[in-house]
């Protein structure tokens, strides 16, 4: 009876045990599928993704490409801005012993340093006009500026004075750039309605826009031209002035004048007496209607005084 029930008891422990196993063998094999599946899944993900990446790495460099070019430019026109735009003026006036060799001095100096002479004027001075000056409005290019001046001291005998300055235009000529490129572009779409446009009120309205804007453009080039000179060429105005150096000679008598000079000053002795004199009458005759008066008021009491008195004495 148990061996019966024990045999039993084992062909059942053995169907579980089979059943376990398939579904196990079952499972695996659906785990697998789906672990292919997704394998596949992820192997197309990655290819995807490669591939996008891939086009997302061409259209970064064509961005890094575009924006280094952008970036060039933009530092090309920064370094442009960057550049300071200054323009030097010098006043300097000096004295000198000779004016002729230093006259020559500072021409040579000027050819020198790739100057040139603006413009220039003489004149005399002194007592007999003896000693000779002069002005002079020098270019200088701006990097011999101030080695210029300095060659100017050096050939005086004396500086009586100097002054510098500078006025910087760079913040204008940037905008005057900026200005032209504006202008610039407004040109050329005028130009391109000009030559689409086909009534002729339309082509007198463009023509009469595309003349405004070129005359402003021409305005601009030239005050940008006005500038860019300056900037290269310094301006030195000098003034250059002989010192005068006179050794007294001895006077001859007919340089002295004895006799005339004594005649001279007798004149003028007699001449102030006559005119103290005739000063003298003019105010008493001016002066007589109050003195006259006064003499007349002053005699009479002068007189009772005396009268007074004389009459006290023979009293005593």
């Amino acid at each position: 009876m148990l061996r019966k029930i024990f045999f039993v008891s084992m062909i059942i422990v053995s169907v579980f045990l089979f059943s376990a196993c398939s579904n196990s063998s079952s499972e695996s094999s659906d785990n697998s599928m789906e672990g292919a599946e997704d394998s596949g899944d992820e192997a197309g993900f990655v290819e995807n993704e490669e591939s996008s990446s891939d086009g997302e790495q061409e259209g970064t460099t064509e961005d890094s490409k575009a924006e280094a070019d952008t970036k060039t430019e933009t530092e090309g026109t920064s370094s442009r801005s960057k550049k300071q735009m200054i323009i030097y003026e010098g006043q300097i006036a000096i004295e000198v012993k000779d004016y002729n060799e230093a006259y020559d001095k500072i021409t040579d100096e000027i050819n020198r340093v790739d100057g040139y002479i603006v413009e220039s004027s003489e004149y005399s001075s002194g007592e007999n006009d003896e000693l000779r000056n002069g002005e002079l409005t020098i270019r200088v290019p701006q990097e011999n500026f101030r080695p210029f001046m300095s060659s100017l001291e050096s050939a005086s005998a004396k500086v009586l004075e100097k002054r510098t300055h500078g006025d910087d235009v760079t913040e204008e000529y940037v905008d005057l750039e900026s200005r032209l490129r504006s202008k610039e572009a407004v040109e050329e779409r005028l130009l391109t309605f000009l030559n689409e446009a086909e009534k002729t009120e339309d082509l007198l309205k463009i023509s009469d826009d595309l003349s405004s804007v070129q005359e402003e453009i021409e305005q601009i080039k030239g005050r940008m031209t006005y500038l860019e000179d300056n900037v290269a060429f310094s301006t030195v105005t000098l003034s250059i002035r002989e010192r005068s150096v006179n050794i007294a000679e001895i006077q001859t008598q007919d340089s002295l004048n004895t006799w005339e000079r004594a005649q001279s000053f007798f004149m003028k002795t007699v001449n102030g007496i006559i005119t103290m004199f005739s000063g003298l009458f003019v105010f008493f005759v001016g002066m007589s209607p109050v003195l006259v008066p006064l003499l007349i008021i002053g005699g009479g009491v002068w007189m009772i005084i005396r009268k007074r008195k004389k009459r006290n004495s023979n009293e005593s």
